[in-house]
């Protein structure tokens, strides 16, 4: 079975953070793209679509929670994981935790433990390495392969 890496959008406009978090990403095998701007944020999405994406609030030309409004009022980007990253205090990571008219996918306070962060994107259904059909197996056991 053929397999790509998660992609996760890393938007911060802090560099040791946007950095520290690549780091963490591709050792386990996801593919990471660094924004440090809510603009620029919001031209890499419109590009190519992430898996995920880490966003933090406090950003420079358009703030983190604008940026995310504009992703949940299109359409297309409905269903787009957004982990919400920022300085602020929330209780510990998990998207049973998240408020029910959020729209993030979660909420974590900064710093994140790798192992927790990692415990998340798990949870939000997105692993490291995503199994991609290779068109000669047949849709129901691509399916299989994905949900074990």
């Amino acid at each position: 079975m053929l397999e790509r890496p998660s992609k996760v959008l890393v938007v911060d406009d802090e560099h040791h953070v946007a950095r520290l978090l690549e780091f963490m990403l591709t050792r386990v095998g996801y593919q990471v793209v660094i924004a440090r701007d809510g603009v620029s944020a919001l031209e890499k999405v419109a590009e190519s679509v992430p898996d995920a994406v880490l966003l933090d609030l406090f950003l420079p030309k358009l703030s983190g929670e604008e940026v995310l409004n504009r992703w949940r009022s299109d359409p297309a980007l409905k269903d787009l994981v957004v982990v919400v990253l920022s300085g602020k205090t929330y209780a510990p990571a998990s998207t049973a935790e998240s408020t029910q008219g959020d729209r993030a996918n979660a909420r974590v306070s900064k710093p994140i433990a790798p192992s927790e962060l990692l415990r998340l994107l798990a949870e939000l259904g997105v692993p490291p390495r995503r199994s991609i059909s290779s068109g000669t197996s047949s849709s129901a056991s691509s399916i299989e392969g994905a949900a074990s």
